[in-house]
């Protein structure tokens, strides 16, 4: 059940990215000099409609309360999601989307330390499965046999993974105390659609650009947004569930490694730019999909 969570949560995730690249390619704001004004109109849309998960969870859960630490581990899970979401924004404004999302595998490295420094059972399986799937993503966004990642993207997507792996660990934790992830996707929502308000009201620069796009791009910037978010939100409760129900919560994050697998064939079948797949990245998909039956396996 897990599996099925986590690649409904990777494919969903792959066509956000996909709109998330046309929404930063189309964007009005992008011929000004100013780097915050051009990605804050995004940072405000994604946060502040999370209340659209908030009210789909609370129909869809029912109840959602929970004891104080669970709940408070729940709304502080918000603050590493939202810094993960506006940095990958601020890469997307220098990188191209290929380059940056199958970097986000280093979150598994992460959660397979935190796994071992807790205990938790590894087997060796499961570990050449998440090797597979992470060197698999890399040479899928690369295409060939060296190391051209930027050094500066690597070192900043270290950080970033970092914090994306504490969000994802607290989940688990919230979910182990109260098994109800419904609940705990509930409040980690209801905490984004907070730091939403604080930045809408905190950061002049978001909001000027929120509403210059809003002014000179309403329909289809309020559109995509409106459908971006709603997919995007569906697929982190997946990625939720995927993660409170693996054996190990760094299974679940691997999983994601299929995203670029799921992305480059948006961009075949629907092209935003001219898009080639050569062999190695042919030997990449196969290496991605031989590490997801490894780890399956190695349960």
């Amino acid at each position: 059940m897990w599996l099925l969570s986590a690649l409904g949560g990777v494919f969903l995730l792959a066509l956000v990215n996909y709109l998330d690249e046309y929404l930063t390619q189309h964007n009005s704001v992008s011929s000004d000099s100013n780097i915050h004004k051009r990605i804050g109109g995004l940072i405000l849309i994604s946060t502040l409609l999370s209340v659209i998960g908030v009210c789909v969870l609370k129909l869809v859960v029912g109840d959602v309360h929970m004891e104080a630490l669970p709940l408070t581990i729940s709304l502080l899970s918000a603050i590493p999601m939202v810094f993960m979401w506006t940095a990958y924004f601020y890469l997307l404004n220098t990188y191209p989307v290929y380059q940056v999302v199958p970097l986000f595998q280093l979150t598994s490295i992460w959660l397979l330390m935190v796994a071992v420094a807790t205990g938790q059972d590894i087997t060796l399986l499961g570990v050449a499965g998440i090797a597979l799937l992470i060197v698999g993503a890399y040479l899928l966004d690369v295409g060939k046999f060296e190391w051209s990642i930027p050094s500066r993207l690597l070192g900043v997507l270290a950080g970033v993974t970092l914090v994306w792996s504490i969000c994802q660990y607290m989940v688990r934790t919230a979910s182990d105390m109260t098994h109800n992830v419904g609940a705990v996707s509930f409040w980690q929502y209801a905490g984004v659609t907070i730091l939403g308000l604080i930045l809408l009201i905190a950061v002049r620069q978001y909001r000027e650009g929120l509403m210059y796009r809003i002014k000179h791009q309403g329909r289809m910037f309020l559109g995509f947004s409106v459908v971006n978010e709603s997919l995007s939100q569906a697929s982190f409760v997946l990625l939720n569930f995927a993660i409170a129900l693996a054996p190990v919560a760094a299974y679940a994050s691997s999983i994601s490694g299929a995203q670029s697998v799921f992305l480059l064939g948006l961009f075949l079948l629907f092209p935003q730019k001219k898009t080639e797949v050569n062999a190695i990245q042919v030997a990449a998909i196969v290496m991605i999909a031989l590490g997801v039956g490894l780890f399956e396996l190695g349960q």
